[in-house]
């Protein structure tokens, strides 16, 4: 069953737009369902807005931390250890799902409800209304442009360069992005007051222009084996176009936008990382944080000069043991599938130091 994200009327007329250059045909149905579900999410963003007018207007949020990676390269996993130091705050993903109204909401169904934990899809990892998120789901909501406008129209991932790169947006699309990511850091100062550790696979496209949003930010690039994020993405991609999509997409248009999107993010990666002050960025490799967890974030505390990681120490340590057991996933490509990988990415491959182990993605067999 389709469902729908609760997206603002702005944010649902840019995607109509697309929507009908792409000649996908909604049912009455599907059209005023939206339409409707926009209207009132505007009314409730209003509301929000009206009750903590003064607080949004004296907010300022600190710097925040921006934790990147390509989709699937284990940005959760990261996201989850900083968020057990109490000093940060995080977007939960009852915020980012209801961006429009969380700050009136949020507590009382926490207080209310007692959501039990429910396993992605994607990867079988727990994950519940207080879960750290991607903030991007909220910005996407508000109405700035987003690559998760192929989420609800996946024939826009035949063009991956229009949908993934910033540069390629009118600068007023590029501003509202921007507004739309200060506005809900407001929000969640507002909430929370504490520095906020953000992660959205899609802000390593945005990572040229962060620098001089947020001159004093600090950045980790999570990386994983590329053969493993390549055959997580073939899995990822169709499992979100199945719950939010409004018309189907082949497996061979999934395939060319995950090879073409991971270089689009590595070109956007490298130019970003060249604008950014000592002792901003670090990376961790999803191999290490999985087999040291503790040790890998004492050593990007370090790296990014953040102080007093032994206050966290036992927080990290015990997700650490909660999460031990925790199956990774096994993939399967084909011959042509993984000569595909190597034609596009092997400088990359080679440049990282990975290759073909075998271990998580074998090739199917008979082939």
């Amino acid at each position: 069953m389709t469902q729908r994200l609760r997206l603002t009327r702005p944010a649902w007329r840019r995607l109509s737009s697309k929507i009908e250059a792409a000649g996908v045909r909604l049912t009455r149905r599907t059209n005023l369902l939206y339409r409707l579900t926009s209207i009132n999410s505007s009314i409730l963003l209003r509301l929000q807005h009206a009750s903590y007018r003064e607080a949004l207007e004296k907010a300022s949020p600190p710097a925040p931390i921006f934790l990147l990676g390509f989709w699937r390269s284990g940005t959760t996993l990261l996201h989850e250890f900083f968020s057990r130091d109490l000093r940060f705050g995080f977007p939960s993903t009852y915020a980012c799902l209801n961006a429009v109204h969380f700050l009136l909401t949020e507590s009382l169904v926490r207080n209310q409800t007692k959501q039990r934990p429910v396993r992605r899809a994607m990867d079988n990892m727990n994950y519940s209304w207080s879960s750290p998120q991607e903030d991007e789901f909220a910005l996407f909501a508000l109405g700035a442009p987003s690559p998760y406008e192929a989420l609800l129209v996946p024939s826009l991932m035949c063009d991956p360069r229009s949908l993934l790169d910033p540069r390629t947006r009118p600068e007023e699309q590029q501003e509202r992005w921007k507004e739309a990511l200060l506005y809900f850091l407001r929000l969640l100062t507002v909430q929370q007051n504490k520095p906020m550790v953000l992660k959205s696979p899609p802000h390593g496209f945005q990572l040229p222009a962060l620098p001089s949003l947020f001159p004093e930010a600090r950045y980790v690039l999570i990386e994983r084996n590329p053969y493993e994020v390549f055959a997580s993405n073939l899995k990822l991609w169709p499992t979100l176009v199945n719950l939010y999509g409004l018309e189907s997409i082949s497996s061979q248009v999934v395939e060319s936008f995950v090879l073409a999107a991971y270089l689009l993010h590595e070109e956007a990666i490298a130019e970003g990382v060249h604008q950014l002050p000592p002792r901003s960025f670090a990376r961790v490799r999803y191999e290490d944080l999985v087999a040291d967890p503790v040790r890998q974030m004492a050593r990007l505390y370090t790296e990014l000069g953040l102080d007093d990681f032994e206050s966290a120490r036992p927080l990290v340590q015990q997700h650490a043991l909660s999460i031990a057991g925790h199956a990774r996933n096994h993939f399967l490509l084909s011959e042509s599938q993984k000569a595909s990988v190597e034609s596009a990415w092997s400088e990359i491959i080679r440049d990282k130091g990975y290759g073909w182990d075998g271990q998580y993605v074998k090739l199917k067999k008979g082939e």
